[in-house]
């Protein structure tokens, strides 16, 4: 089946796909760090670039990522900020 024909069938109730919730502005969990489920007692957090490039796939963006400077999304769900970094000591702790 599919995609598009899965999508239109899916149940009110179903959650939205990942997708979905990308092009909201959510940071969702995905296999690398960076995504956010619930915010932190600090409500800021390091990801991993290669978080950042998977999060824009889902978007369907452009690659735009760079080695040597770090960005900061706010998670529209959670209002968690997040700094993307190539920076392993940044958030190898995380």
């Amino acid at each position: 089946m599919a995609a598009s024909e899965r999508q239109r069938q899916r149940q009110p109730n179903d959650p939205p796909l990942l997708s979905e919730r990308a092009e909201a502005g959510e940071l969702p969990v995905l296999p690398w760090k960076g995504g956010v489920d619930v915010p932190t007692k600090l409500g800021h957090k390091y990801g991993t670039v290669q978080y950042l490039a998977m999060w824009q796939g889902l978007r369907c963006e452009d690659l735009n990522v760079s080695l040597d400077e770090e960005v900061t999304l706010i998670c529209s769900k959670t209002q968690m900020k997040v700094t993307y970094t190539a920076e392993y000591a940044k958030y190898a702790n995380a």
